[in-house]
């Protein structure tokens, strides 16, 4: 072997070599694809990368799928030798971290707007450390779907539909419950029947944006829109402290999910009230209300196990359906 090229098999990655084995074995680019859970383009970069490296074409397309030449056929017990090299260290390295795991590195995990304050009491019980040892939340932000894949999270809970095919996304629920928000001093409160939509668009209306839901439009100005309604204001803000002082200043009206009313109850000042269902279905006709989605990596590169994912996610979807109290 020429210094030239080894210097060039050396600069090979790793998973360039996890493809080239795949589509040996497959005998199809899009089976690599789905087998390694890669976008098709990433496994055309990769064996464009081995040709280049060795100087030959290495599979043919028949109408069977890709065959192999001579070369690659020479090559391929090298090179399944040292990917089963790679799996063995890997697994040496992880029997070292999931032993030392629990002390090391807390579980990793990123949460949208509003689930921070709701999920910590409920992982800090002492029944969610003895199963979950010590926890980092991590605020949602445009990059952490990434940061999951990079392994920097071990998974994340967004309002947003990640859709990676590097990525596992399931959809956890929406919320289903209400409540409208005022300061105690609020007019609205001086309604003897149960609140109605029309009668919280007399107020001005404020909302916490968010990206995914309703950062182009809210539910409750689109229903305004279409029933000829002129709100007196809408405002939207992006964190809970900006919101709890324009609803204590600015005499408006702001709605929270079952889960926000968990922090929102407690705010010196304020007093909500659960929204009829009749209104909540009116509000969310046209406009489906937030949905949250969990996300991983594939289960293959997990280092927590499905329980541990369960405790996190129950807490979530007891509060979704649980009502005020």
């Amino acid at each position: 072997m020429s210094n030239p090229l080894l210097k060039q098999i050396c600069e090979l990655d790793v998973f360039t070599l996890l493809v080239f084995k795949s589509i040996f074995d497959t005998g199809h680019a899009n089976s690599a694809a789905k087998a390694l859970n890669v976008s098709a383009p990433k496994i055309s970069r990769c064996l464009n990368a081995l040709r280049l490296t060795f100087n030959d074409e290495l599979f043919y397309r028949r109408q069977q799928g890709l065959k192999p030449t001579p070369l690659a056929e020479s090559l391929y017990f090298a090179i399944c030798q040292f990917t089963d090299s790679v799996y063995h260290l890997e697994q040496s390295a992880l029997q070292i971290q999931n032993a030392t795991s629990h002390v090391e590195r807390p579980l990793q995990i990123a949460v949208s707007n509003g689930l921070l304050s709701f999920l910590a009491p409920q992982l800090s019980s002492p029944e969610a450390v003895d199963e979950l040892g010590q926890v980092r939340l991590h605020k949602w932000q445009e990059n952490s779907a990434e940061l999951i894949h990079a392994g920097e999270l071990d998974f994340g809970i967004s309002l947003e539909n990640t859709e990676s095919k590097e990525l596992t996304v399931s959809r956890l629920g929406g919320i289903s419950m209400i409540y409208v928000v005022a300061a105690k001093q609020h007019p609205i409160w001086q309604v003897q029947t149960h609140i109605s939509l029309e009668q919280i668009c007399r107020h001005p209306f404020l909302c916490i944006e968010l990206k995914g839901f309703n950062s182009r439009i809210d539910p409750l100005e689109l229903f305004c829109q279409r029933q000829g309604i002129l709100l007196p204001s809408l405002e939207k803000v992006l964190d809970r402290e900006e919101w709890y002082a324009h609803l204590l200043t600015m005499q408006s009206v702001a709605f929270c999910s079952g889960i926000d009313m968990h922090t929102v109850k407690h705010m010196p000042g304020l007093k909500l009230a659960p929204l009829p269902l009749t209104e909540l279905h009116r509000l969310h006709d046209t406009i489906m209300p937030p949905q949250y989605y969990l996300v991983e990596k594939p289960r293959s590169h997990r280092r927590y196990s499905p329980a541990q994912c369960e405790l996190v996610v129950s807490s979530l979807l007891t509060a979704l359906t649980q009502t005020y109290a």
